[in-house]
């Protein structure tokens, strides 16, 4: 497998202003960060007068919808997604450098013979793409495009504000998690200044749930397992749990956190069941003390170290005493 060649940001730039059509994407099931990249991206391009268009793998999320005001977002149909890639001067992939994350159209973007670049700041470089300008000390991806936009002398208007902004607060818990470093805090402050409403966007984010939701959370936080003498929670989330709650799969965002309240807790295991039989998702997290996206890529998946993800194949039980186990050997000793 070829690695993607890695390049610095001027390059990076050049790609970007000599393609005229771009075809902008992300990763499977699009978190803030992904949702908020794709959206500013495309805003920022077409005021360049350039043809972008914005491709999602599902249709956004109950929590996110907000962030489509102009429904410029579409969905990946596996039909025309030879025809749309064979469109475009460029794909954008950014967020992700995983094939396993461009599922079902990881193998149409690997034959596409059209110019392709990711911008991302995980660890993972598959071979899904030719560059990748990268960055893995930036909290969100919505850090290194902002930086990018201010660099190319490009507007960021209050809404390409708002967009960015709830990517870089998504992807640190809201400035909670370990990645909310100086910088995170200095791109916060210039988004902010270009019209970024912190009060307003997390009431819309995280005072604005539905019942299904609220119910979901409820049943997370009555049911996680304790192991190695409290310090690691697994939460299973099988079918019938969602089907109870009247929750989507996608409804299960950010409930990995959940469990972390408890004090004794270092590291946090949640499992979701597919809808189709297909391979449990199984999300990692971490206070501190492990690296989890060393255990995620154990089974075919990745992240950073405080938060990884995999689709592993098993069974609920089988799975979870795969990574139970393997979280519980990495628990620093005493």
């Amino acid at each position: 497998m070829k690695k993607p060649v890695i390049i610095d940001l001027p390059a990076a730039l050049d790609r970007i202003c000599h393609s005229n059509r771009v075809l902008i994407t992300t990763h499977a099931r699009a978190d803030g960060d992904a949702i908020g990249c794709v959206a500013a991206m495309q805003r920022v391009l077409m005021a360049q007068g350039k043809d972008a268009r914005a491709m999602l793998h599902e249709p956004i999320g109950e929590r996110y919808t907000f962030l489509d005001t102009h429904k410029q977002l579409s969905v990946w149909d596996t039909n025309t997604m030879a025809t749309d890639l064979a469109g475009a001067d460029l794909l954008l992939v950014l967020d992700t450098c995983a094939a396993a994350q461009l599922e079902p159209i990881c193998e149409a973007v690997r034959a596409a013979t059209l110019q392709k670049l990711a911008i991302d700041h995980h660890l993972t470089r598959d071979d899904i793409v030719r560059e990748v300008y990268a960055d893995e000390s930036a909290a969100a991806c919505a850090q290194i495009v902002t930086h990018l936009f201010d660099s190319a002398g490009w507007e960021i208007d209050p809404v390409t504000a708002e967009l960015l902004y709830v990517g870089l607060a998504t992807d640190t818990g809201w400035f909670r998690f370990s990645n909310a470093d100086a910088a995170a805090y200095k791109t916060a402050a210039r988004l902010v200044a270009a019209g970024a409403k912190p009060n307003e966007l997390y009431e819309r984010l995280y005072l604005n749930e539905s019942v299904p939701r609220a119910r979901l959370i409820g049943a997370t936080m009555s049911s996680f397992e304790l192991l190695a003498g409290g310090k690691l929670a697994i939460v299973r989330l099988p079918r019938d749990v969602l089907n109870r709650c009247s929750a989507t799969h996608q409804m299960t965002e950010d409930l990995i956190n959940e469990p972390q309240r408890v004090g004794s807790v270092m590291a946090c295991v949640l499992l979701v069941e597919s809808p189709d039989d297909g391979p449990i998702r199984v999300s990692f997290r971490s206070k501190r003390g492990i690296d989890v996206a060393e255990i995620a890529a154990n089974f075919g998946g990745g992240g950073h170290a405080r938060a990884a993800g995999a689709k592993i194949n098993g069974t609920m039980d089988e799975v979870a005493r795969m990574v139970g186990g393997a979280m519980v050997d990495a628990m620093p000793k005493e």
